[in-house]
């Protein structure tokens, strides 16, 4: 088995096959299943991208383009990848290449700072202004149980994972708490078996945001946020690149790229949205489909705080000089954070200027890498080709 850069279809089915039998590790039942099922909707969705393949060759292509160009599943449609010339997906930082300049941004030994939920509360508390509890064992009921009288209605979240996996509001309602703490404990663990997850099995419970109205009209059932993302540079000089906002849709609770949410980009000078939505199969939304708001020219309150609060928060953590934040109006008119992304994704930038930024982030950072692929050292090569 080799792999290199081809655009032959033939040669990537039939690599990305290989690479699904080379590392079954990796390709569990289960992982199959998800990525089958996800580029199924997508191809029924966009059929103009799928052009006609079937589930199968589509999953071997998109394989192939994930060991080659760190291209990830939605990219495929979103980017309008599956099919492209091999420039075009050199005009990308894609999901998987993104690393690349994380690892030379970001210092290793810190990113736990924010890779860790937990730990990222303890450090910015200040900045998250609501209650969060970590639950780890059965000590922690009582605390828990304390937790649920005082927040009747509240948020979970896994503490290693990211994606909004296993993010979901919860009501007490009438059930049993202990019942209830159980649960997620069960919950969590079927999460983290699923994705491979490392060695971070905790949960944390956090009290539910109440958003300003500004944000919340947009689409009132979901936690509206603004993602920034600071470049940090030296000697103070912190970058916001391409600030969006993400917009919760079909009363969803989570507004996230990755769950299907609006977003759409703002000015970084006026903090007003300059672009039509998209959604993340990369299809245009004029107007968001329940609240019917049009999304360009949606004004973000508060703008120059909120620029100002992601330069601060940048500065708080200088070892981390690439940081994803997302940043929620709350119902006293501050921004707060919801949380920092060590890894963030640089995707929906990317999907909502509707063109690859690759040489553009390059240059604002001085600096190319000099690794080929984005798995090397992470995962032991299988390819006669390559060391």
């Amino acid at each position: 088995m080799k792999l290199y850069a081809s655009e032959d279809e033939a040669y990537q089915i039939r690599t990305g096959r290989e690479i699904v039998d080379a590392y079954p590790e990796i390709y569990n039942p289960w992982i199959i299943q998800n990525i089958k099922q996800k580029l199924e909707a997508r191809a029924k969705t966009r059929p103009d991208i799928a052009g006609g393949r079937s589930i199968e060759d589509i999953f071997a292509i998109a394989t192939y383009d994930y060991w080659q160009y760190g291209i990830d599943t939605p990219e495929e449609f979103s980017h309008e990848q599956l099919g492209a010339s091999h420039d075009k997906k050199c005009q990308y930082i894609t999901c998987r290449n993104r690393f690349k300049y994380i690892d030379y941004l970001n210092k290793k030994e810190d990113m736990h700072l924010l890779r860790n939920k937990w730990h990222a509360y303890l450090l910015l508390k200040d900045a998250y202004r609501r209650e969060v509890l970590l639950l780890e064992s059965e000590q922690d009921f009582p605390a828990f149980e304390a937790f649920c009288q005082r927040h009747p209605t509240f948020v979970v979240k896994p503490v290693g994972l990211g994606l909004s996996l296993g993010v979901r509001k919860v009501e007490v309602g009438d059930t049993d708490p202990h019942t209830l703490f159980d649960q997620l404990f069960i919950e969590i663990e079927t999460e983290n078996g699923h994705w491979n997850s490392g060695t971070e099995k905790g949960v944390l419970v956090e009290e539910l945001i109440e958003q300003g109205e500004e944000m919340a009209m947009l689409h009132p059932a979901s936690v509206n946020s603004v993602r920034m993302l600071t470049i940090n540079l030296g000697d103070g000089d912190i970058r916001l690149w391409y600030p969006y906002v993400r917009i919760g849709v079909g009363g969803h609770f989570i507004s996230s790229a990755a769950t299907g949410s609006i977003v759409a980009g703002i000015n970084a000078g006026t903090g007003v949205v300059e672009t039509t939505g998209f959604d993340k199969l990369g299809k245009i939304t004029d107007v968001h489909p329940d609240t019917h708001f049009t999304i360009k020219g949606i004004k973000i309150p508060r703008w120059g705080q909120l620029c100002q609060k992601a330069i601060e928060m940048s500065k708080r953590l200088p070892t981390l000089r690439y940081i994803g934040w997302d940043f929620v109006y709350d119902k006293d008119g501050e921004w707060i954070v919801m949380e920092g992304n060590e890894n963030a994704g640089i995707s929906s930038s990317q999907l909502i200027h509707h063109r690859g930024m690759r040489e553009e982030f390059e240059q604002l950072i001085g600096y190319h890498p000099t690794k080929e692929y984005w798995w090397q050292g992470k995962y032991p090569s299988r390819f006669e080709n390559i060391k």
